[in-house]
């Protein structure tokens, strides 16, 4: 595009809009991508403030000439939300729910609004929306509009096309129009306004009448629709099934039409849609079977038993899923083979109804169909089955990571075809695929016979790329041959888009191509897609031409198998599907949910750092890496919550790295990372000089020219250190590693610990005084962290080979043994050792949970309960060990604990002390974990394993927290 024209363009466009339009290369790289294969460079994004920001961009675009391309949270997997356009991202300011009316059963929502926000409004009135993708914790309305979605319970609810009601409309020249059901004489009347909208009733009208028997006989017969365009359901098709939606009721509504149509039509700035009663009850049947087929076999004779919903989740998957740490736990519903091997794929049946018997009878119908010699587990509890749906809905990322630098690729995903026909589908398919050497994952729809099938293509070579289309047209003819649709759910976008033609009748194709042209003459909304779209091989992320500059960086980044996969490839894991998008659950991103920029989310990063690597930017020392690098808080949430396991704390570690041999770090990141030293050099003596120094108005003047937040207070040291004389029993069980801040901080947890230890019947020895180098690893000094990681090495290596449990307090500095210390001394097997002898304090407790619980305890509640602990993990600790282990250990000792359900505190070490960061810092806490403090009682005791944690809660509320140490000695009866 001319520079001049998007130049004149932008000059025109900003006076009118109160949002921000950005023309950047980092922006731009930003909204390159979705999570398809493919990258496009767009002109620019903006991010609108108000409907009227949309509209005056279209009629500004409608003047210039500029493409303009709708957005929502970017997890297309056909590649609908890239392209060479203005994209639109309306996911920070438009997602607001306007209207919900439980008596009508509807809602209205900004295209903006996350499905899973607007089934948590609902549900307060026992509502929910019908369809359900499996990315509903980031999934827009607007994009669900767009790829006319579904989800696992599709054979109950239909797509949504059969639950949107009205929508409001901006046309490719800006007008504002809503679309809703017109009688014929509505219709007719509308055909007769002035301007775009009475042109376009006009030539839809028109094109059905010449388009007639190519949309009754030609348009795929299966239900499960997204692909093309919904003229069908503009007229009385008997032909055409309609699935479990609504019947023709003699109306026409173009709001329909905008369903499955990505934004090529118009621009959804509001949608009215029907919502449905949540069932009161369900329970899933987890059936077993020895192989993929044999499951498929099963699927036809399962669904006369009247199942809610029937997913399969095959081999490949269960594989994956065992290997990330946020996922294993949550497998307790598969029953391994005797051999100790996973079965071959799973059905997940689900039965629902308005009471427990309605369940059982269904679970009772299934035994009975399957036979005794069914191999089934059950999850019929609330937790049961939120971990079986949680392991299924990461089934895309799961399997999109399973053998980097080969891609599970999402070209054929999306077909669908009549269930009595779908294994003889995959049967064949899979025929096609192995004539190219391809294996491929499975997963979802059984019941709907659409299975997500991911073939394992490294598109990096040229005949694997040649092999993609080919089984991609081989899909395409399967899925014509049986009834099928090559798109049910994800839209056409780049994937499909690219075999329409090929796919469609002539006819049915001259339909589609003029409905665009009836809409957009001049081909300005996302343009290329549905019809016209680009070759199927063309604008790959990853494919023949890729070339990224190859790192060699001091820290591993190990695979499930223990390979070091290294820096570039570690960036490439990233597939783009957004789970870091998520806001009300989780910690992944913290950044991110408070910013709602999608440069501070993980894959914004990654992103940012792949467009580095492959000659964007000026390299990895650009201002466009460090911008997206900048308000990373290193919680490590990603390298479990991520699917793919991306792990940006360590990216960000090895990115400073680098970015420090060409620069001098700023004095602040040096004085963050060897405030161990210092902390070590001030604790005792000089503590009360050194606190009363620190607290005085030129120390806040200081810190606040080193880029420090003047206005919160750092800690103090302690007058009496914690020192590793205080614990030498003869031959100790347990080696106590006390760290830096128990050491010169906070000594009476680490006396506390040793209490309890003792009270278990431990003999407790403390570790030698070796700082973990977390603080190095934060700001990225890796040389340094490396030789703290020889020196613990061999300080603890010759205690663990005894043996000895090596257990901490400080999550993140006990942690860097489990997980950077294996990674800094690759291959040593001392390192190894440490890492699986290394334990929390909780983990420890977890584990001695019978002998606690027969140690005598007392508790402060004056009416005898017991007394209540609200519990919140540090993010190191919920990444890499989880919470059970401390709401276990309070319980054992007595207390009634809850989790907080809060994810990041937001101080972050150093993060939340630098001046530049304090309101994101704040904002982090605001999220969850303040309002859960301030919610409990002042007879609450506070629990927090990190002292960041503890500090933040603290500055924030006002509210002391302690250690489950300091918990547990209090209420240890003396």
């Amino acid at each position: 595009m001319e520079t001049e024209r998007l130049d004149d363009f932008a000059a025109a466009l900003r006076p009118r809009i109160k949002g921000d339009l950005r023309l950047d290369a980092l922006s731009k790289a930003l909204y390159a991508t979705d999570a398809s294969l493919y990258r496009e460079m767009p002109i620019g994004a903006l991010i609108p403030r108000h409907t009227d920001d949309v509209q005056a961009a279209l009629e500004e675009a409608a003047r210039f000439g500029i493409p303009v391309l709708p957005r929502g949270s970017g997890s297309s997997l056909a590649g609908s939300a890239v392209g060479a356009a203005l994209v639109i991202d309306t996911t920070k300011h438009l997602n607001r729910i306007t209207a919900l009316d439980p008596e009508a059963k509807t809602a209205t929502v900004q295209p903006g609004v996350v499905l899973d926000n607007l089934n948590r409004a609902s549900g307060a009135h026992g509502l929910r929306f019908g369809p359900d993708p499996a990315s509903s914790n980031r999934a827009t309305l607007g994009g669900m509009v767009g790829t006319n979605a579904t989800g696992t319970h599709s054979i109950q609810y239909g797509s949504t096309v059969d639950w949107v009601e009205s929508a409001d409309v901006l046309l490719a020249d800006g007008s504002l129009v809503t679309f809703r059901a017109l009688s014929p004489e509505a219709w007719d009347h509308a055909s007769g306004a002035r301007g775009l909208e009475g042109e376009i009733y006009r030539r839809v009208g028109a094109l059905l009448g010449v388009h007639e028997q190519a949309i009754r006989h030609d348009t795929p017969r299966h239900w499960r629709r997204a692909g093309g365009y919904r003229l069908e359901r503009l007229m009385e098709a008997p032909e055409v099934a309609r699935g479990p939606g609504r019947p023709w009721d003699g109306t026409r509504n173009l709001a329909q039409l905008l369903c499955g149509a990505e934004g090529t039509l118009g621009f959804t700035t509001s949608i009215t849609v029907g919502l449905t009663e949540k069932p009161a009850h369900s329970g899933l049947a987890v059936v077993h079977f020895p192989s993929r087929h044999a499951a498929l076999e099963a699927v036809e004779g399962i669904m006369e038993t009247g199942p809610a919903s029937v997913e399969l989740f095959d081999r490949v998957a269960l594989r994956r899923a065992q290997d990330v740490t946020e996922y294993a736990p949550k497998l307790h519903f598969v029953q391994r083979n005797s051999d100790g091997s996973l079965p071959g794929a799973l059905l997940f049946v689900e039965y629902d109804g308005e009471s427990p018997l309605a369940v059982d009878d269904g679970m009772q119908r299934l035994g009975k169909h399957l036979g005794p010699g069914a191999v089934i587990t059950h999850a019929l509890e609330d937790a049961q089955i939120e971990d079986v749906w949680a392991v299924r809905k990461v089934g895309l990322g799961l399997a999109m990571s399973a053998r980097l630098p080969v891609q599970a690729a999402a070209i054929i995903e999306d077909a669908a075809v009549p269930v009595e026909h779908l294994s003889a589908y995959i049967r064949e398919l899979e025929a096609a695929m192995e004539a190219d050497n391809v294996e491929a994952v499975m997963y979802a729809h059984a019941s709907a016979g659409c299975l997500h099938v991911r073939p394992f293509l490294d598109l990096r070579q040229r005949p694997q790329v040649e092999a993609m289309d080919r089984i991609a047209r081989a899909s395409a003819d399967l899925a014509r041959k049986y009834g099928g649709t090559i798109a049910s759910e994800h839209g056409d976008g780049r994937a499909r888009g690219a075999l329409a033609e090929y796919f469609y009748s002539p006819g049915l194709y001259a339909a589609y191509a003029a409905t665009k042209r009836a809409f957009d003459a001049r081909g300005l909304l996302n343009p290329h897609k549905i019809v016209d779209a680009k070759p199927l091989t063309d604008d790959l992320r990853i494919g023949p031409d890729y070339s990224p500059r190859p790192l060699a960086i001091p820290i591993a980044f190990p695979d499930a198998e223990g390979r070091d996969i290294g820096f570039v490839e570690a960036v490439e894991a990233c597939n783009g599907s957004a789970v870091c998008r998520k806001t009300d659950v989780g910690t992944m991103c913290p950044s991110f949910m408070a910013t709602r920029e999608e440069r501070d989310s993980t894959r914004g990063r990654a992103n940012t750092l792949r467009e580095a690597l492959t000659g964007g930017f000026s390299g990895l020392n650009a201002p466009e890496v460090e911008q997206a690098m900048d308000l990373c808080l290193s919680c490590k949430a990603c390298k479990s919550e991520c699917p793919a396991g991306v792990d940006m704390s360590r990216l960000k570690t090895a990115w400073l790295n680098e970015r420090w041999k060409t620069e001098t770090p700023p004095a602040r990141t040096r004085l963050l990372a060897m405030l161990p030293e210092m902390a070590r050099k001030t604790a005792g003596p000089l503590a009360p000089i050194a606190n009363a120094a620190a607290a005085s108005w030129p120390a806040r003047k200081t810190r606040g020219a080193l880029g420090l937040d003047p206005e919160r207070d750092l800690p103090p040291f302690t007058s009496r250190p914690f020192k590793t004389s205080e614990a030498n029993d003869p031959n100790p069980t347990v080696l106590l590693y006390a760290d830096t801040f128990a050491r010169t901080m906070e000594p009476e947890i680490a006396r506390a610990a040793v209490r309890v230890l003792r009270a278990a019947g431990e003999r407790v020895g403390v570790a030698p005084d070796i700082c973990c180098g977390r603080t190095y690893l934060s700001e990225g000094y890796l040389s340094k962290a490396e030789a703290q990681a020889h020196k613990l090495a061999d300080a603890l290596a010759p205690e663990a080979e005894k043996g000895v449990l090596i257990v901490g307090l400080e999550p993140s500095c006990l942690l860097t043994l489990r997980d950077e210390l294996p990674a800094l001394l690759l291959g040593d097997p001392r390192a190894l050792l440490i890492a699986k002898q290394s334990m929390l304090f909780e983990e420890w407790a977890e584990s001695r949970a019978e002998t606690l619980a027969g140690l005598t305890w007392e508790h402060a509640s004056g009416d005898g309960a017991p007394a209540q602990a609200l519990v919140h993990g540090h993010c190191h600790q919920k990444a890499l060990s989880g919470m059970d282990a401390p709401l276990a250990t309070l319980r054992a000792a007595g207390f009634d604990a809850r989790g907080s359900g809060a994810g990041c505190c937001g101080l972050a070490g150093g993060f939340g002390y630098e001046k530049d960061h304090a309101e994101v810092s704040r904002a982090v806490a605001e999220d969850r974990l303040a309002p859960a403090v301030r919610a409990a009682s002042g007879e609450t005791v506070i629990v927090a394993a990190g002292t960041s944690c503890r500090h933040q809660i603290e500055h924030v509320t006002g509210r002391t927290a302690v250690h489950p140490a300091q918990a547990l000695a209090s209420a240890l009866k003396r």
